[in-house]
């Protein structure tokens, strides 16, 4: 056991309903003697007059206990971890606002998990600003094309001339339909392709296209969710692949690889373990593992989810497909056994001291 008097205090925020996962950390809190409380997005709330952020308690304990003393002050909390953002970022910022004022001057500020909300633009846990600070970083990504629906349609057809996009202002000059190719300058893309949204969403927003056929029918029946709610979609390469890998890292250590490969005898080409997809324990070259440590703070995550593939099957060649916040961890604990709500509070707790 440890922090046996209870002297860290760890605040979680998540959106929506509580999770399996994080009835499991809050069990493994308690094992540990580690003072972690749930923290939904619902208990935010200020008043002007007070000018404080605060977090209320349950409706109607107020007539019980009295307003002011059912609340709590998020600066008291020696660790804050916003596990999930999601649609919530208006809170997550009040609370970033809170703790960066004056207020606190004679406090120990939190420590905020991870370092990627405290910048407060949504943006970036999106896929599409992952791509380009990946690229900017040094690390291999798939080839991918952010835009509306219709121009990733567009690039697509092969009868389709247009300036190349990277700026070079050349036009495309060699297309190859009887194998589904468009070259423009070194700029190509090969059917099948992968439409995947920006927001992620677990993997539920990632499509394949065989053909340009499908692709139009793909973009279609997407549209809804681009023109009314607002939702973003990149073109990706199709990386050939056996199953994929996926790396959880905890700060600046690797907690384990897992295989992940997509159900066999279906059309389903995701590996994701909620997709159906099975796992099983893995390792990899310690280089690949500093690359999925690097990949996790160059997106500004400190509990990551990375996902890596592998260009040709060759373990020299690592692509990233992803760095996801607030990783399931489900799957990963059937395939390596390893504890891993306990080794999230045992993190936690590490940054305070």
């Amino acid at each position: 056991m440890i922090n046996k008097n209870r002297e860290t205090k760890i605040a979680v925020f998540f959106g929506g309903k509580i999770s399996q996962h994080l009835v499991l950390v809050k069990k493994a809190a308690k094992r540990l003697n580690v003072g972690l409380d749930l923290i939904s997005y619902n208990r935010v709330c200020f008043d002007t007059d007070s000018q404080k952020i605060m977090l209320r308690g349950n409706i109607g304990d107020e007539t019980k206990l009295g307003y002011v003393g059912k609340m709590k002050d998020v600066a008291d909390y020696d660790v804050v971890f916003f596990r999930t953002t999601g649609k919530h970022w208006e809170e997550v910022d009040l609370i970033n606002y809170q703790l960066s004022i004056n207020n606190y001057e004679l406090k120990k500020k939190p420590i905020i998990v991870d370092p990627m909300v405290e910048s407060g633009k949504p943006s970036q846990a999106c896929k599409a600003w992952q791509m380009l600070k990946l690229k900017e970083a040094g690390i291999e990504v798939p080839k991918s094309v952010y835009g509306s629906l219709w121009y990733l349609y567009e690039i697509m057809k092969p009868d389709h001339s247009r300036n190349n996009f990277f700026g070079s202002g050349e036009c495309v000059t060699t297309f190859n339909v009887a194998k589904k190719t468009i070259v423009s300058n070194d700029n190509k893309f090969n059917f099948p392709v992968v439409i995947k949204g920006s927001g992620g969403d677990r993997g539920t927003r990632v499509f394949k296209a065989d053909n340009l056929e499908e692709l139009e029918k793909l973009v279609r029946k997407l549209r809804k969710t681009e023109t009314e709610e607002g939702k973003r979609y990149m073109l990706q390469e199709y990386i050939e692949n056996d199953g994929d890998f996926r790396v959880l890292v905890l700060g600046e250590k690797v907690l384990g690889v897992m295989k992940r490969s997509a159900k066999q005898n279906s059309k389903e080409f995701r590996n994701n373990y909620s997709a159906g997809g099975s796992v099983e324990v893995a390792d990899l070259p310690d280089e690949v593992k500093q690359l999925a440590i690097k990949a996790a703070k160059v997106c500004g995550l400190a509990i990551a989810g990375v996902d890596v593939a592998f260009r040709d099957y060759d373990l020299k060649r690592p692509v990233i497909w992803e760095v996801n916040k607030g990783p399931q961890f489900k799957g990963f604990m059937k395939a390596t056994g390893i504890d891993v709500p306990s080794e999230i509070v045992k993190y936690l707790v590490s940054l305070v001291k």
